[in-house]
């Protein structure tokens, strides 16, 4: 194993959309065990319990090594859920009643809802290969209980007017149409929840139901966290296939005697196998059921779950909440642990030999409710393009004009910075409704030469720019030579600052130089420089 590097990032943003508030989210520190993490991270962190900070929830995208790529801060109070990569190549998230998508450049471009009356459950959202929603949703209805002596240390009567919460599976078609609708209270009975959760008996959360998934023959699989159950529903006629753990169990756990509890994530991978998130139970369980990242072979016909892998971080840690587990064989992966009995970490890496890769975790004990990685998106991320160039021996970074504001790593605010001092530099720019997405970063260790250039001549012979006249006076002439990467050419003083940036319509154009003052002036276009003068 690789020795272990730690990187601290803290940064310090305002937000520009319409309820604009400044904050500072908190500092996170990446452990890197060994360089084999790869792809991008998707993660929604917030602080759960007390939070006299006033610490607000926030998506966030992580690079392979940690770098924030992309985030976005909500207001306090208002959580973001499920925040993911859908199939279509949409990013989905779950915040104020309803699933929203969003394109490659972080534009909401949809919402999706439970209809019929059915409230939308942000536990998930699956998009179907077909273009179908398949959503989780929440129906109260009122029950009479007073002949389940099932509540509290006592084990009293419930309520004969108790409201019950019990779950519903919708699918929408591309249209929004339900094109099947499935209520928990038609196929279960009440007493296949886990008496644990039988506190109030006029209240009850009774199915508790967190994940969704499409099985290989296109039946569902539905995670209820309060039953400690993954059903198996046929997609054709509602009727429960099969039942895995929980009070109705129906299958022989060849080599996991603990079974699960108050699991999340049931998943079907692609090797056929199928995985989930156990929670763990630290309350209720003797001897003590620790969190793991599990994955079955299930025989369907003989009734047998065989666990052929699973990973503990910690044999004295359950999560009471929350958490995932997502699986790449033979490859790296993700686990979540929610809300964590007695560390901070939001989620580490692990390979196939169940070694460390990476892990993350907030100083204020951020939570997330699930992180995903992705080895690669679909789409190229819209990132701010930031370039170097030379003026009478001033170097300056430039993140391009068009953005509504700047915010680079060294607490500047403006397109373009002087580079007066070594380290990392990136700028993070307005993007989507609200979010902000970072450069690359540009790693500067010589103040000679930041943009390594010292082997280009300031003129180059085939440049892809020229100006006439040189030296000018009214008029300026700029012809640009085979633009297909349609950047912008621009027009800078001697103090660097940016007084023209134009992406022309034409190879040839004019420029306006009337009112400018007569002095030095620099073309640029892509890494080309000309010097040009004003007499």
């Amino acid at each position: 194993m690789k020795a272990i590097s730690k990187l601290s990032v803290a940064l310090v943003l305002t937000l520009l959309a319409s309820n604009s508030y400044s904050q500072s989210y908190s500092p996170f520190t990446i452990t890197e065990y060994d360089s084999s993490s790869t792809g991008y991270y998707f993660t929604s962190l917030q602080k759960t319990g007390g939070n006299p900070q006033g610490i607000p929830p926030f998506q966030m995208i992580l690079d392979s090594t940690g770098n924030v790529v992309y985030y976005k801060m909500f207001s306090p109070g208002q959580t973001p859920l499920d925040f993911k990569l859908q199939p279509n190549g949409l990013i989905s998230y779950g915040y104020t009643g309803k699933y929203y998508l969003m394109d490659s450049t972080f534009t909401i471009v949809d919402s999706v809802a439970c209809k019929n009356g059915v409230t939308t459950d942000l536990h998930d959202l699956q998009i179907l290969p077909n273009g179908n929603f398949l959503i989780l949703g929440i129906e109260e209805y009122q029950m009479d209980l007073s002949s389940y002596p099932l509540f509290g240390i006592n084990n009293v009567p419930g309520s004969a007017t108790a409201n019950v919460e019990a779950g519903v599976i919708q699918e929408q078609d591309a249209l929004k149409n339900v094109v099947f609708e499935w209520h928990a209270k038609d196929y279960f009975s009440f007493t296949d929840v886990d008496t644990a959760w039988l506190n109030n008996p006029n209240q009850v959360d009774w199915t508790h139901c967190n994940a969704l998934e499409q099985d290989a023959d296109g039946n569902i699989l539905l995670s209820s966290r309060h039953f400690n159950e993954i059903t198996k529903i046929n997609r054709q006629t509602g009727a429960v296939m099969w039942r895995l753990g929980g009070n109705a169990n129906q299958f022989n756990f060849l080599n996991d005697p603990m079974q699960f509890r108050r699991q999340h994530d049931i998943r079907r991978i692609a090797n056929g196998n199928y995985t989930l998130f156990d929670n763990g139970d630290g309350g209720f369980s003797n001897p003590f059921h620790y969190a793991s990242a599990k994955e079955y072979e299930l025989d369907e016909v003989n009734f047998t779950a065989n666990l052929i892998w699973s990973y503990t971080d910690d044999v004295n840690e359950f999560s009471p909440a929350m958490g995932n587990f997502q699986k790449y064989s033979g490859g790296n992966s993700v686990v979540s642990y929610g809300i964590t009995s007695s560390q901070n970490k939001v989620f580490n890496v692990v390979n196939d030999a169940g070694q460390k890769v990476f892990e993350i975790s907030f100083n204020d004990t951020l939570r997330s409710y699930r992180s995903f990685n992705y080895p690669s998106l679909p789409w190229t991320l819209p990132r701010p393009q930031v370039t170097c160039y030379e003026i009478t021996g001033q170097y300056y970074l430039d993140a391009g004009a068009g953005h509504a504001s700047y915010l680079w790593s060294n607490g500047e605010t403006s397109q373009a910075i002087p580079v007066t001092a070594p380290g990392s530099y990136s700028v993070f720019v307005p993007i989507g409704q609200g979010g902000f997405i970072s450069s690359a970063t540009l790693v500067v260790s010589d103040l000679s030469d930041p943009c390594n250039t010292s082997t280009i001549p300031e003129h180059q012979s085939q440049a892809n720019i020229s100006a006439f006249p040189n030296p000018f006076h009214d008029e300026l002439q700029i012809t640009v030579h085979n633009n297909r990467s349609q950047n912008p050419v621009q027009l800078i003083n001697s103090t660097g600052k940016i007084i023209y940036s134009i992406v022309p319509d034409e190879s040839i154009f004019d420029l306006e130089v009337r009112h400018l003052a007569a002095g030095v002036y620099w073309i640029r276009y892509e890494n080309v420089v000309e010097k040009i003068v004003k007499y």
